[in-house]
Order: C-alpha cells, then sequence, then structure tokens
C-alpha cells in the first residue's frame, strides 16, 4: 500500500511571533524534519567588540521554513504555544506547499557568502526569468529587477519572501524561454 499525500514532506513557510525561533526549531528537530532559515554575515568591524568575526543574522527576521508532513503542519497549527503562523495559499486557510524546486535554488542562493543580499517585497515579480550561466551563483534561476535604482539578481519564494543579490554582471546572465 503506498503512503498517503499526508506522509509526503514538503516544504512549508512559518512566520514565528515573540522571540520564540529556537524553541519551534528544537520543536521541529524532536520531531524529525528539518528546517531552513536564510542568514547572511553582518560584520562586527568599527564595534566595540573583542571578536572580529562576522556575525549571522537572519536574512528575513521570523522566517523559517520547514520540510515536513501535512499532519505535523496540522498539529503545530492547532498548539497555541507554538507562537508559529503557517504561511498559505492566497485566499485560503491552507498552508502553502512550496515546491522542491523553488526551496532548492532559494537554499542555494542564500547560502552563497554573498557580500550583499537583502529581503525585498514579493509584490514586484515582473519581467523576464533569467538563469546565471557563470560565477558564485551558476545554475541558480531567478529575476532580474531594479532594487534601489541597481540592477539586482531576485529569487522568489512565491507569496513567502525574494531576496535580491548584488550585481551580476550582463555576460554571465541567460534569459529563459
Amino acid at each position: 500500500m503506498v503512503g498517503n499525500d499526508c506522509d509526503k514532506l514538503h516544504w512549508y513557510a512559518y512566520k514565528i511571533y515573540h522571540n520564540k525561533m529556537q524553541d519551534f526549531k528544537a520543536l521541529v528537530s524532536s520531531n524529525g524534519f528539518e528546517y531552513y532559515t536564510p542568514m547572511r554575515n553582518v560584520s562586527n568591524k568599527g564595534r566595540y567588540e573583542i571578536d572580529e568575526k562576522p556575525k549571522q543574522v537572519p536574512v528575513i527576521p521570523s522566517l523559517i521554513f520547514i520540510r515536513a508532513t501535512e499532519a505535523f503542519v496540522q498539529s503545530v497549527r492547532k498548539n497555541p504555544t507554538s507562537h508559529a503562523g503557517v504561511y498559505c495559499q492566497p485566499g485560503t486557510s491552507e498552508p502553502a506547499i512550496i515546491r522542491d524546486s523553488d526551496m532548492e535554488t532559494f537554499i542555494f542562493v542564500t547560502t552563497r557568502k554573498l557580500q550583499t543580499m537583502e529581503a525585498i517585497a514579493t509584490d514586484f515579480a515582473k519581467g523576464d526569468r533569467v538563469r546565471i550561466t557563470d560565477g558564485i551563483l551558476k545554475g541558480a534561476e531567478g529575476y532580474i529587477t531594479r532594487v534601489h535604482g541597481t540592477k539586482r539578481f531576485v529569487v522568489t519564494i512565491e507569496g513567502v519572501a525574494a531576496v535580491a543579490t548584488t550585481f551580476i554582471p550582463k555576460q554571465f546572465i541567460e534569459k529563459i524561454q
């Protein structure tokens, strides 16, 4: 007998409330599921700290992605002490499943140790889809759009998050038909 769809693992996005990120990560891990929080390095240089190593901070505060079953997602929704809200399909109360391919691209781009990366509004998604053909982001797919007056490479998780990277040279960009 094939397992039902409720047992399949999917990616979901959560907004975590009241500084409960560590508690939520522990809950996800203790149930055998994985999570991902996009992080970036922030330099301590120029501050009155002894440790000069960069500090990691979330790219999008209070956002976490989990790869779990629908049953787990529903159990978290019913638990008011989880301090977490799942992102839902627009116009419904159904948890939004994030495609594996979208999540793989998002993780690929946000783990590249880029000098500049920032969260941006997700309502921009206009324009041509592109693929990066060379450099540290080779193979990533997303959009080129203007952010703060400069052209940037942007990767989105529809309705949840978007991150803009640094400028990508034109010769490294290929339009996807």
